[in-house]
């Protein structure tokens, strides 16, 4: 018996994680070294079980509007939106209240369940850019229902509890990779500035949202090193993104990922933290491809409809029967209005260089 092969009781990791303990950094290391097509199939066949205990068959839909776009003064390596890279990602200031509750419906037309207000930005801390986010989300969470969510970068708790307070239920902040690969990809500010945000939202009672890009150069021990600091953060969702290099930032010949990574990433990941929402983001199409209709097999249980930040998606409409398909159901908001049909008549416009969540 291969050293790989007798870390991996795949009888007791699934009983463990439908219990809802993790595997450790050791046995996700071995599945990395998985090959084998028998071996693969058995971890697809957990991966799926256990998104089956504690998801079901629903499936978490997620949208995004690109809501202030460009002249971030971050350096994020993989990001078209920083003034330091020479990108044609567009520029435009914070949009009104009315267009962003516009595309909020657009949105929940096309199959969204949650919608995200995404501003680049090192924080949002600008008094009329906070008013009017504020006031977005409250027309927002009147229109549809929809669970409301914003990433609006490093934000202190007290800006944060006043969105709460206007009815935003959920914060997005990645921290983009392992803490040893950060100052790797990002040197504007620290990892810890990361973790901190992430601290106030969930302290306030918030739904916390954090994931990483892949793809980027880190190697499959800090894509490891990632999900087990998600896990010691107890985040509630995990965004997991595939880098789509784009032209003019320093990654832009990135391209490392093969489809069946990815698919190991969200296995690992599903088995890491059995509990959490996974969604599969920015970058999907791209790096997946025809196989994009393995992710609820290999654990998911989410996905982002329509465009990203500044990278297309697919039509929604596709991604829609995808679902269909894979015999999956739509969760619906906890508070929702008369559902309309689920049939896309829009497309909700996008909004990251990379297509990130």
């Amino acid at each position: 018996m291969s050293a790989t092969s007798s870390i991996l009781d795949w009888t007791q990791i699934e009983a463990d994680a439908e219990r809802g303990i993790g595997i450790s950094d050791a046995q996700a290391l071995a599945i990395v070294r998985l090959s084998d097509p028998q071996d693969l199939e058995r971890l697809w066949q957990v991966a799926q079980a256990v998104r089956r205990e504690h998801k079901g068959n629903f499936v978490n839909t997620c949208g995004i509007s690109n809501a202030k776009s460009g002249r971030c003064p971050e350096v994020c390596s993989f990001c078209s939106q920083s003034a330091h890279f020479t990108t044609d990602a567009p520029k435009y200031q914070l949009k009104d209240v009315e267009t962003l509750r516009s595309e909020a419906k657009q949105a929940w037309e096309n199959g969204v369940r949650e919608f995200s207000l995404v501003a680049s930005g090192r924080a949002m801390t600008n008094r009329k850019e906070l008013d009017t986010m504020k006031a977005a989300v409250s027309a927002i969470r009147e229109d549809t229902g929809m669970q409301t969510c914003a990433s609006l970068g490093l934000m202190s708790k007290e800006h944060l509890a006043e969105l709460k307070e206007a009815g935003m239920q959920a914060v997005h902040h990645n921290l983009e990779t392992a803490r040893s690969f950060h100052a790797s990809i990002v040197s504007s500010h620290t990892y810890d500035e990361e973790v901190d945000t992430i601290k106030a939202a969930r302290d306030l009672g918030m739904y916390t949202c954090s994931g990483g890009i892949f793809g980027m150069g880190e190697s499959w021990a800090q894509r490891v090193e990632l999900a087990m600091e998600l896990r010691e953060l107890n985040v509630d969702s995990v965004p997991l993104n595939f880098l789509n290099p784009r032209p003019g930032t320093p990654l832009e010949e990135n391209r490392e990922l093969s489809a069946e990574d990815c698919l190991k990433i969200i296995a690992i990941f599903r088995l890491v933290l059995p509990t959490k929402d996974l969604i599969v983001c920015g970058g999907r199409s791209v790096n997946l491809g025809e196989r994009q209709t393995e992710i609820f097999r290999a654990g998911a249980n989410g996905v982002m409809l329509g465009n990203y930040l500044t990278t297309a998606g697919r039509e929604a409409d596709e991604d829609l029967q995808m679902i269909e398909r894979e015999g999956m159901v739509i969760r619906p908001p906890p508070h929702k209005p008369h559902p309309p049909s689920l049939r896309p008549t829009v497309r909700v416009e996008g909004t990251d260089s990379n297509g990130v969540a």
